[in-house]
């Protein structure tokens, strides 16, 4: 137990030199705790093996050289006593250190998890149900999940709700902002007309995404309504994933299905889509997001979306589902100034044969939401004019109160003390 002017000794094992979201989500929190409370914690941090032994050739530091120099100046646990152990790989470290609290990070993208999302010495975890006595087993475990929708996938083990504490994801404001200095530049780049109206959708760019859904709407609005002024910029990460592959694959599937000709996409290729896979720092991201009009993400599954609220907290408007792990956050944000700024995309929540659960969308509908939303985005850029910046100050005000990493290290911190004192 904390007692005064005595710091907790936490030990962080995770990922912190590649560029994959759970890494970048490690990153901004140890960053933020220990700018807040380095007179209350002693960091302890412990690189641990990646998902993918490929991986290891993909390191590197993301951040601003204030944040790199953190990240780098952390002390490399070498055995010392610690008072908490905060894990957050993949799959999910469900080994004890000794008798020490533990608190486990996990995401649940489908609303459910089998034993495979688990990983544990113990040569008995083979089944759901081992998994869950070892839960019962061991009250020492903790967890901690960003939104409602991934805290689903520890109920089913008994998890009790004291031990699955949801901690939303955050953003670092002052990188996601307004600025409009670079968009014109970065437009005329990519070649996008001033009154063209550019889509945006940056990440892994796996199927979960709703990346068919995306090709399609596009393929439809330009080569069909001859709607020629929508383009679409993807983002990928080639470091982890093989996104370039992903989006040959995905043109194939719609090519098979007679959704796309191949005259048609030689002509989104050439002419509306805008394609790059390279690792971006933060601050060029913030120009995309104020380069564009729109964040399609029409997505099926995630843990909780995080680029949607950078995008938001850059001004830049998003198009999201009305169910699935944004559903919280968004409604929050919607009803404190970000109405404007949010077009919600009509959709419910079915559940497969393996029981993971998804959004359901319907292809019509979204089309014609884009379709009946065209005036709309157009008008939703000048909200980030000089003359918008009210409307977009009151939902950032409102993301720095309650979606922040500051806040984000807030409620951490709290989880680590309520644990240590149990």
């Amino acid at each position: 137990m904390e007692s005064k002017g005595e710091k907790i000794k936490v030990l962080f094992r995770a990922w912190f030199f590649i560029p994959h979201s759970y890494s970048l989500c490690n990153c901004f929190q140890i960053i933020h705790l220990f700018k807040n409370y380095s007179d209350k914690i002693d960091f302890y941090i412990e690189e641990m093996p990646y998902f993918r032994e490929e991986w290891n050739s993909s390191k590197k530091l993301v951040y601003s050289e204030e944040y790199n120099n953190i990240i780098r100046n952390f002390k490399v646990w070498n055995g010392e006593d610690v008072d908490l152990v905060y894990s957050i790989t993949y799959p999910y470290d469900m080994n004890m250190l000794r008798d020490i609290p533990k608190c486990v990070f996990y995401t649940s993208e489908f609303a459910t998890l089998d034993k495979n999302y688990f990983t544990c010495n113990d040569p008995q975890f083979s089944s759901e149900e081992i998994v869950e006595t070892y839960i019962k087993d061991n009250p020492k475990l903790y967890m901690t999940s960003p939104s409602v929708w991934s805290s689903f996938g520890m109920k089913k083990y008994g998890l009790p709700d004291e031990r699955n504490r949801i901690i939303t994801h955050g953003v670092d404001t002052n990188v996601f902002k307004y600025d409009n200095s670079n968009r014109q530049r970065i437009r005329d780049f990519y070649k996008v007309k001033p009154d063209d109206i550019l889509l945006i959708n940056i990440g892994s760019m796996t199927k979960n995404k709703g990346m068919l859904y995306i090709l399609q709407c596009l393929n439809i609005l330009v080569n069909r309504l001859g709607k020629k002024n929508f383009k679409l910029l993807l983002k990928g990460t080639a470091d982890l994933y093989q996104s370039k592959a992903f989006l040959e694959i995905y043109f194939e599937e719609l090519r098979a299905a007679n959704a796309i000709t191949k005259e048609e996409m030689e002509y989104l290729l050439a002419n509306n889509l805008i394609f790059t896979d390279k690792t971006l720092s933060y601050s060029k991201i913030n120009d995309l997001f104020n380069a564009a009009d729109l964040y399609l993400s029409p997505y099926l599954a995630e843990g909780f979306n995080l680029t949607t609220l950078e995008a938001l907290s850059a001004g830049l408007p998003v198009m999201v589902p009305q169910t699935g792990s944004t559903k919280e956050y968004m409604n929050d944000i919607y009803t404190n100034g970000g109405e404007d700024h949010i077009i919600y995309i009509e959709s419910n929540v079915v559940e497969l044969t393996n029981g993971y659960k998804q959004n359901n969308i319907d292809f019509e509908k979204l089309l014609n939401l884009l379709l009946n939303s065209e005036s709309r985005i157009s008008s939703l850029s000048q909200l980030r004019s000089d003359s918008g910046v009210a409307s977009y100050s009151k939902m950032k005000n409102y993301i720095i109160k309650e979606y922040s990493w500051n806040r984000v290290a807030e409620l951490l911190y709290d989880y680590f003390k309520y644990i240590i004192e149990c």
